[in-house]
């Protein structure tokens, strides 16, 4: 057997469409779904049936062009798409060639490896010319076995990909509790004798370099862009960051490390040295869920006030450092145990199937 590679564009057609708008699909309700750049596949609506001024399609495949861009569906059924979702339909002599679902996972995988991401397109222009791999016989005949034979090999990975995916959710946003044998004292991040908390200032566009002081925002594990110089002053103590909007997380930046944030990127410090940055961030990271903070209940600066987590204590009512260092060396190795697990979970998860040796 051997495999050819052949562009889109010599495989598919790809038919105008009218592109309908939310608002058109809520004064237009019906059975019909509507499909748009949802990464799951699900109709973002339904209108009604037989509407003049848009078209319909079904048995074909659908890429997202914008959104989740670089998903391919097949949707066997009568539909229509907003601007977001392109169909595209096998040329007449391809017809009963190439099957849907091989041909599916091929351009999906060809096109998410081109890079395609928000913001970034994937236009008719764009994807014509990008190639995929057809299994040729001995006979000079696409082969529709080596199509099968491919698909459910496909079929078997991706059922333990998705059990693994599973694993790896409830991992990732699961707490690492760990208990302490120490008597316990609860603060406040609002406690102005033990720490300084602030907000980062606004950053213009125009000031975002390729190259220099990273500058961190809501996402405060990576830098945001660059600057020629900080917009932050003290960096003799170590920083924990948090992200205001979107996905709220904590980062530890080191002391020393001069960095940048904007007015999305909160910054705490600690002011009492017998209370170690490693604990604070341990324990801060293994209560996040309980906060709620999330793109609608903003971890802003009144709010962040509020958040309470416990340190422990000697006998005499001090901080206990002996204490602090013993639960942050738990916390590495169960972190480090973790995110060992999520590798070999990613490893399995993201495999590449290569026909040419089915």
């Amino acid at each position: 057997m051997k495999m050819i590679s052949k562009p889109l564009k010599e495989i598919y057609t790809f038919p105008a469409i009218r592109g309908i708008t939310e608002e058109f699909i809520v004064n237009n309700p019906g059975n019909i779904p509507v499909y748009g750049g949802r990464k799951t596949g699900i109709p973002i609506g339904y209108v009604a049936d037989d509407i003049e001024e848009i078209k319909y399609f079904e048995n074909c495949l659908a890429w997202n062009r914008q959104g989740s861009v670089g998903y391919v569906f097949y949707h066997d059924h009568k539909f229509t798409t907003t601007d977001d979702h392109r169909p595209m339909f096998l040329k007449s002599e391809y017809a009963g060639k190439v099957l849907p679902d091989y041909a599916r996972v091929q351009i999906e995988n060809a096109l998410l490896s081109h890079g395609f991401r928000w913001g970034k397109t994937a236009g008719i222009s764009k994807i014509k010319d990008i190639c995929i791999d057809l299994p040729y016989s001995k006979q000079e005949q696409i082969s529709i076995d080596k199509q099968k034979e491919f698909i459910d090999k496909y079929n078997e990975i991706s059922n333990v990909r998705n059990k693994l995916l599973t694993y790896l959710d409830i991992l990732n946003n699961s707490l690492i509790t760990v208990s302490s044998r120490y008597e316990q004292f609860a603060v406040s991040l609002g406690d102005e004798q033990y720490f300084s908390i602030m907000i980062g200032k606004r950053v213009l566009k125009k000031d975002i370099l390729e190259k220099g002081i990273p500058i961190y925002s809501s996402n405060v594990k990576i830098p945001f862009g660059y600057a020629s110089k900080s917009n932050l002053n003290n960096f003799d103590k170590d920083s924990i960051l948090w992200g205001i909007d979107g996905n709220f997380i904590w980062n530890l930046i080191p002391k020393n490390k001069i960095f940048a944030s904007t007015d999305h990127c909160g910054r705490l410090q600690i002011l009492d040295e017998s209370i170690l940055p490693e604990y604070v961030y341990y324990t801060l990271i293994e209560s996040a869920s309980s906060y709620g903070f999330n793109r609608t209940f903003r971890a802003s600066l009144n709010n962040i006030k509020e958040v309470t987590f416990s340190i422990p204590i000697t006998k005499e009512g001090n901080f206990n450092v002996i204490a602090q260092k013993e639960i942050i060396n738990r916390y590495k190795k169960i972190e480090s145990t973790k995110n060992k697990i999520i590798r070999l979970i990613n490893q399995v998860v993201n495999p590449s199937i290569d026909i040419s040796i089915i």
